[in-house]
């Protein structure tokens, strides 16, 4: 067995909630939100289903 001192204390980390901050939800919406508006949006930028609406709708 190892004594007391030859053991490795353990490691102490950090919460991941902490790291990255409360408030990354909020701005994860934030960011889809704007990215959503008409002006940020051009038919090069979406494919598949987004360009079919943008189609059908004359976006």
């Amino acid at each position: 067995a190892l004594s007391r001192k030859e053991r490795e204390p353990p490691l102490r980390v950090q919460a991941l909630v902490m790291t990255i901050g409360l408030d990354l939800p909020r701005q994860i919406l934030n960011a889809q939100t704007e990215a959503r508006k008409p002006e940020n949006i051009n038919e090069e930028d979406v494919g598949g289903v987004g360009y079919l609406a943008m189609a059908i709708y004359g976006l």
